[in-house]
C-alpha cells in the first residue's frame, strides 16, 4: 500500500473514531444510562456464570468505558501520526495534544446534552486512557522495530 493511501486510511480512521467518541457524548442521560446498564448486566452475568462473587457497579463500568475508549484513541493517534513522519520522537507532543483536546471537547459537549454533565475528572481519566494507549502503541512500535532489525541481521 502506498504511503499516501496509508496516511489517508489512518487519518480517516482517527477522524471516524473521534466522531464515534463525540457521538457517545450526544446520548441523552437516560439513553446513556440504559447502555451502561445493559453492559453492566452482561458483565455481571458473565462473572456470575463463573461463580465469581463480584458485582460491578454502573459507575465502575462507565469509568472503565471512558478509559478503554480513550486507550483506543491514544493508540490510533500515535499510529496515525507515525504515518506522517519517520522522526516521530521530537514531535510526540502532537498526538499528546490531540489526545488532550478530544476529551476536553467531549466533556464540553456533554455540558450541552440534557441529563449529562461534563466532569474534569473524566477529562483526566480519558487522558490517562489515551496516554496508556499511546504508550502501548509506542511499545509495540519499538518491539516491532527491534524484531525487524534482528530479522535483517539473520
Amino acid at each position: 500500500m502506498s504511503i499516501r493511501r496509508r496516511r489517508a486510511l489512518f487519518t480517516a480512521l482517527l477522524i471516524l473514531y473521534t466522531l464515534f467518541v463525540f457521538s457517545n457524548s450526544l446520548d441523552m442521560g437516560p439513553s446513556s444510562s440504559s447502555k451502561s446498564g445493559a453492559v453492566l448486566a452482561l458483565i455481571n452475568g458473565f462473572l456470575n456464570s463463573f461463580g465469581l462473587p463480584l458485582q460491578l457497579s454502573e459507575h465502575f463500568v462507565r469509568k472503565a468505558a471512558h478509559f478503554a475508549e480513550y486507550f483506543v484513541l491514544g493508540a490510533l493517534a500515535l499510529a496515525t501520526f507515525r504515518q506522517y513522519t519517520v522522526h516521530w520522537r521530537p514531535h510526540l507532543a502532537l498526538p499528546l495534544f490531540y489526545c488532550l483536546m478530544v476529551p476536553l471537547c467531549d466533556e464540553s459537549i456533554q455540558l450541552l446534552v440534557p441529563g449529562r454533565s461534563g466532569q474534569i475528572s473524566d477529562v483526566w481519566l480519558d487522558f490517562a486512557g489515551a496516554l496508556t494507549g499511546l504508550a502501548a502503541a509506542l511499545l509495540f512500535l519499538l518491539l516491532w522495530r527491534r524484531r525487524r532489525a534482528k530479522t535483517r541481521q539473520n
